[in-house]
């Protein structure tokens, strides 16, 4: 009876040490800090060139306890929330864009891969109801608790059926860049 007790304890403890470090390994749901993280895009008209920013960015990672490995992110933006510091401007980017229609852009992962402090990510950018898979580098930093993601890519608005914004009968380029820091 002791040696079945004794067995009974043994392997007790053996699947508490084994489901301990599974939960370790697991991966965890973190959110952004709104306060901490933004979202910008610049676009460049023969005339000038201008930038909106958006802190208004809701984003979610899948990454390991240490915060040291992110196996999935997806990252959503109201386009009303960017602000370039004109309100004509900004009514129309929301209007070029169909923004009462198709209110947020979004991205989600399909892959990421980590090399030292870069991670090359892949996945869906869904921007003006048209889905594009896209790929780019980001930077991240760690800091104590607080993991950063930086990074930009291109994204040319007739990929996603838009035609460029003009003023004074001249367009804008097709291509824009979004830069993001993202803090969890």
């Amino acid at each position: 009876m002791k040696k079945n007790i004794f067995k009974y304890a043994i392997l007790t403890l053996l699947f508490v040490i084994v489901s301990s470090s599974a939960f370790a390994q697991a991966n965890t749901k973190v959110y952004n800090d709104k306060k901490k993280s933004e979202i910008t895009y610049t676009m460049t008209h023969p005339l000038h060139e201008w930038t909106g920013i958006s802190s208004d960015v809701t984003s979610v990672i899948m990454v390991d306890a240490n915060k040291d490995n992110i196996s999935q992110v997806a990252v959503t933006a109201k386009l009303a929330s960017f602000d370039s510091k004109n309100a004509n401007r900004d009514s129309h980017m929301i209007e070029v864009t169909d923004g009462i229609k198709y209110p947020s852009v979004t991205f989600a992962s399909k892959s990421i891969e980590k090399n030292g402090n870069t991670l090359k990510v892949k996945g869906n950018l869904t921007f003006h109801g048209v889905t594009k898979t896209i790929s780019f580098d980001a930077q991240i930093k760690k800091s104590g608790n607080e993991l950063t993601v930086t990074g930009s890519f291109p994204v040319k608005m007739t990929d996603f059926k838009i035609d460029p914004p003009s003023l004074l009968g001249m367009a804008t380029k097709d291509e824009f860049k979004i830069n993001f820091k993202v803090v969890f």
